[in-house]
């Protein structure tokens, strides 16, 4: 059943204020459920772990070299405190990094094994919902090919929206139009990994999220896009809390575990034609087997 805008406001409200007190809970289920184990059983999870901080240690490298060409000739306590020290400065730019939103994708990307694990470790207690052999590579290469695509895809929407915000809006509205799209573009790129756990593909997954329930996108957004403001503990731990809120708030909002994805009429016709299509390409294959044997 379709909505109109008003009764859309009035349920994106609410569940935005019913995501957000999700999070307590979510940090509490991590705990008392103890949704880390189980990811020694993820062999790549260490080299993840190497190549973030290979990454970090570059970055902290050449804020070194720059810094040292700028202040060489200062006096060693102006280069130990103050304003211009190097402590500030890599955490000044560590902050900026991560509020233009570049290194935001980079952490759920290289972080997604984890988010994977977390949010199928939560399906399992409440849904008693579980993957066969998903720690093995196969399932996680899918998750991570899936949200590399995700996340080009909601950076491509957030760079449209935004840029369409600064050419049309005022200086603060403005500004609080940029917030909600970045936040609900993070929570996209989280929510999605529960739609992935019921075979929806991604353009299926954006379109149902942004039919029914954008307000637990920016719900599940904006603690994640302040908590990645906070480095290495917020940058580690807010992506996981948030996939459990997912997780959690979605088995109780959504009805895609009950009645699964329901297709409109034009998605049911591409849907048929493909499933034609690999139909008549099954009977080929079959058809060119039994002619091989016959020879």
């Amino acid at each position: 059943m379709k909505r109109d805008w008003l009764t859309r406001l009035k349920y994106g409200t609410h569940e935005f204020f019913y995501t957000l007190m999700t999070f307590p809970r979510a940090w509490r289920f991590m705990r008392n459920h103890r949704l880390w184990r189980g990811l020694r059983q993820y062999g790549w999870v260490a080299r993840g772990l190497v190549i973030v901080g290979i990454i970090v240690g570059l970055t902290m490298i050449s804020e070194v070299v720059d810094w040292w060409d700028e202040h060489s000739n200062a006096p060693l306590s102006a280069m130990a405190i103050g304003s211009d020290s190097l402590l500030w400065q890599w955490l000044q730019e560590g902050y900026e990094s991560l509020s233009d939103g570049v290194l935001n994708w980079v952490v759920l990307v290289l972080l997604e094994v984890v988010i994977y694990h977390f949010m199928r470790q939560t399906l399992k207690v409440v849904l008693d919902k579980d993957v066969e052999a998903a720690h093995t590579f196969k399932p996680f290469f899918q998750a991570q090919k899936r949200m590399i695509k995700v996340s080009l895809v909601a950076v491509t929407i957030q760079e449209v929206l935004v840029d369409l915000g600064d050419e049309l809006l005022p200086g603060l509205i403005n500004w609080w139009f940029a917030l909600a799209v970045q936040s609900a573009v993070l929570g996209f790129a989280i929510a999605d990994n529960y739609s992935e756990q019921f075979e929806l593909g991604i353009r299926q997954s954006l379109r149902y999220f942004y039919r029914n329930y954008i307000g637990i996108c920016l719900g599940l957004g904006l603690p994640l896009f302040l908590m990645l403001k906070v480095p290495v503990v917020g940058t580690v731990l807010g992506p996981l809390v948030t996939s459990v809120a997912a997780a959690i708030v979605l088995r109780e909002k959504s009805d895609l575990h009950i009645v699964g994805y329901r297709r409109s009429a034009r998605e049911q016709r591409r849907y048929d034609k493909r499933e034609a299509k690999r139909q008549r390409k099954a009977v080929r294959k079959a058809a060119r087997r039994a002619r091989k044997q016959t020879v």
